[in-house]
């Protein structure tokens, strides 16, 4: 008799050790999916802020010159801030391209500092460019956002800007 209580004493405290180690094995699974949930919700607000920085040009008719310098600096320091990152041409590097303009053809998103504040130059002297024969002052011209591009990750990778 006395060796079935001890039995099943001992048994009692395997089935509470074998509930423990189930309860502990579930608030851990259940901790553990939560906090992914939030980093990945941190993860896409960080995405969607980063990205609101160049989509706010997608729906406007009305760019400036100066909003392109600007979208073009914003791409430039972006693209020196993660230069040194592994996978920077596929992942963080942003392109600005202006569609029109045979001297501003190119990705001026990588352009050194000295040619962007050359741009800035031409536009604070109000100097005209020659484009088809017809003279025409970067002041005057608005420009529309003809295409967004994004990578892989979601990131924002190339915004092209067309004269109106």
């Amino acid at each position: 008799m006395e060796n079935a209580s001890k039995a099943l004493i001992m048994a009692a405290g395997i089935l509470i050790g074998v509930l423990i180690l189930t309860l502990g094995m579930y608030l851990f699974i259940t901790f553990g999916q939560s906090s992914s949930e939030i980093r990945d919700r941190m993860y896409d607000n960080q995405l969607t802020q980063y990205n609101a920085q160049y989509t706010i040009y997608s729906d406007r008719d009305d760019i400036t010159i100066y909003d392109i310098i600007s979208v073009a600096n914003l791409a430039h320091n972006n693209n020196n801030k993660y230069k040194d990152y592994t996978g920077f041409e596929e992942e963080y590097k942003v392109t600005v391209n202006l569609d029109g303009y045979p001297n501003l053809q190119e990705d001026i998103g990588e352009k050194s500092q000295e040619l962007l504040s050359k741009y800035t130059n031409i536009i604070d002297l109000n100097q005209t460019i020659d484009t088809n024969d017809t003279q025409r002052s970067y002041l005057a011209t608005t420009f529309i956002c003809t295409r967004i591009e994004y990578n892989e990750t979601g990131r924002v990778k190339l915004i092209k800007f067309t004269e109106k």
